[in-house]
């Protein structure tokens, strides 16, 4: 089995992120994991699935009346969601170790490792405001307005508008979708279990899919569709979607990383 090497120093001691072969259908036995962790420990996991689906309605309620920014907005809470998972990720450390699921203790884990998980926030908040700023600015290069109504916006989405600019909003938001996915596929759960820094861990997240990329396409699309379904459901799916999401994430990390 072949692996590759990320280091740095943190601490004052090497830290060395060792990255695995996976087999192709490795994501399934992830999901499935995922599942399990659900199940023993439901109330937590429904907690976190909660708060995410409050803020994906929050964000829906807030700019229900520009419609261009819903989806931006909606799209870019699912890029930041690597970070909002990581009560999920403490939450699978802790029944990994044989310890029941603790809130606070998985809070305090957090704000041990606040340094490292701050400055990866920060990277991603910026490949989501560049997402939002790009999408304002195709709709309003579009519309020649910022309030675009909710038929205008359909009229795009149906193929009745200009394809020019369907085409551009797709890309964009497929380019940095699949940028926030090389970059984060490992990265929280490598920072919590061991507080490495932010650029040790991306590197990390970007050999482990450039090593095991059959594999991660697979994971993506599992989670692509996951996540639609979530949305279709108007968030409420997402209850339970997204702490298992969040658990088989921390489940890949410990099969790609050693």
């Amino acid at each position: 089995m072949s692996t590759q090497t990320a280091t740095t120093l943190t601490r004052g001691q090497a830290q060395a992120l060792v990255i695995r072969s996976v087999d192709v259908a490795e994501p399934f036995d992830w999901l499935a994991s995922g599942v399990r962790s659900f199940a023993a420990a439901p109330v937590a996991s429904l907690l976190y699935g909660a708060l995410f689906a409050l803020a994906a309605a929050a964000t829906l309620y807030w700019t229900w009346e520009m419609p261009g920014f819903t989806v931006a907005l909606l799209t870019g809470l699912l890029l930041v969601g690597p970070v909002l998972a990581a009560g999920v990720y403490t939450a699978a450390r802790q029944q990994e170790r044989g310890e029941p699921v603790d809130i606070r203790a998985g809070l305090a884990l957090l704000g041990h490792r606040s340094a490292n998980l701050a400055l990866f926030g920060v990277l991603l908040a910026l490949i989501m405001a560049a997402w939002v700023r790009a999408s304002a600015l195709l709709f309003a290069l579009k519309f020649n307005t910022l309030s675009i109504t909710v038929e205008g916006y359909l009229g795009v989405l149906s193929g009745t508008g200009d394809p020019v600019a369907l085409a551009y909003f797709v890309l964009i938001g497929l380019a940095l979708a699949i940028t926030v996915f090389i970059t984060s596929a490992v990265a929280i759960p490598a920072i919590l279990d061991r507080d490495c820094g932010p650029f040790t861990a991306i590197h990390a997240s970007a050999q482990a899919f450039a090593q095991n990329w059959p594999a991660m396409l697979i994971w993506a699309a599992l989670i692509v569709a996951l996540t639609a379904i979530g949305i279709a459901t108007a968030f409420v799916g997402m209850l339970v979607i997204f702490p298992v999401l969040g658990y088989a994430t921390w489940h890949s990390y410990r099969r790609l990383v050693g």
